[in-house]
């Protein structure tokens, strides 16, 4: 567990420093070859007016270099040269930097599940890093890496009171694929891989795929999947087995790209059955399929810092799941303004609690 930690906070700041030397080296922003380069040079958004069409407005903040660099004619020949990231620039932005898809967050975490037992929460902290990059350009395909480490405790104390585990650390790895379109559709499915030390340690898998129609440069829409893959059995206690798997789920979700640069995500869906054993008073019938919700927001708060937390709800509360992180995420090439708006921008965020619901059952 200990050389995982470290072979994860070593690939996030290994990947970062890369990023910020590269940004430092072209002395910009990274983006000063894309004909919008002010929407990231003077922290400007989008506008989106009554027909739809969407023009850059400043955000009357200061620029981070004091002239921008104009196109030479090789660096036209070369734009010319890209239609799949030249397309539709209303609705997704060209990039310059292989990091300009690079994120780390530093967030809190709380996590209640039905693989705590019926009697625990935890709460905690989590860091992560999700790295996009283009894999065929010209088809508009790319792919995804990201890692997580959670490290929480025991936020009531009856696993304590029973002698069982006060901590719970987690790794959760990411890795996927995607296209965009240049009609607004897009579509990409990850594998989700958990090592969970716990009240025993387990290994579990999940795929998460997704479709969805951006039908403005503020409006976007989609289904997300989330579907089991291997489950892992344990003792829980001295004597009690038990066998984790994570719980199959289906959402909608609407997107809105707000004028500020913020973003607000909400969506809502059933979960399979999960479920409702208790290690105190026992056996329970499982609850059958339910209804979920959540939510998340991106706010930024410069070119390089934006304020990221999720939520994700599966009911009921009492012995559903509860979980949510709040945090701040960095952009080393500053474009927290341009965050998901890119060609090759993640398609899902880096598994979490938020995304990775753990079942339990005897």
């Amino acid at each position: 567990m200990l050389m995982s930690t470290v072979r994860q906070i070593g690939f996030v700041v290994a990947i970062a420093c890369i990023g910020l030397h590269q940004a430092r080296a072209q002395g910009t922003t990274g983006l000063s070859n894309y004909p919008h380069s002010s929407l990231f040079e003077t922290n400007s958004v989008l506008e989106e007016n009554s027909a739809g069409a969407t023009s850059l407005a400043s955000a009357s903040r200061p620029s981070a270099t004091s002239s921008t660099t104009a196109m030479s004619p090789n660096d036209l020949r070369a734009s010319s040269a890209r239609p799949a990231l030249m397309r539709s620039q209303s609705l997704y932005v060209d990039s310059s930097s292989l990091f300009d898809e690079f994120t780390a967050l530093f967030a809190f975490d709380g996590s209640k599940q039905p693989q705590d037992f019926g009697v625990n929460a935890n709460a905690g902290m989590q860091g992560s890093a999700n790295w996009g990059l283009p894999l065929l350009p010209n088809l508009g395909i790319g792919m995804q890496l990201g890692t997580n480490y959670t490290a929480t405790e025991n936020a009531v104390r009856v696993y304590e009171l029973l002698g069982e585990t006060t901590t719970r650390h987690q790794s959760f790895t990411t890795i996927g694929f995607f296209q965009r379109l240049e009609n607004g559709f897009a579509w990409g499915g990850v594998y989700d891989f958990l090592f969970e030390d716990s009240y025993d340690d387990f290994a579990l898998g999940q795929w998460r795929v997704r479709g969805s129609y951006r039908f403005s440069s503020q409006r976007e829409v989609g289904v997300t999947a989330n579907l089991r893959s291997n489950s892992d059995s344990g003792v829980w206690g001295a004597a009690t087995p038990v066998t984790l798997k994570s719980i199959n789920q289906g959402s909608l979700y609407y997107r809105r790209f707000w004028n500020t640069g913020a973003q607000t995500t909400v969506w809502g869906g059933l979960a399979d059955r999960h479920s409702e054993d208790n290690v105190v008073t026992g056996r329970s019938p499982a609850q059958n399929d339910v209804f979920l919700f959540g939510a998340d927001v991106l706010m930024p708060l410069n070119s390089n810092w934006a304020i990221y937390g999720e939520a994700n709800m599966i009911t009921p509360f009492d012995t559903g799941t509860v979980d949510a992180f709040l945090g701040v995420q960095w952009y080393p090439t500053a474009r927290s303004f341009a965050a998901r708006r890119g060609w090759f921008s993640p398609l899902l965020s880096t598994a979490s609690p938020v995304s990775f619901a753990v079942d339990l059952f005897q």
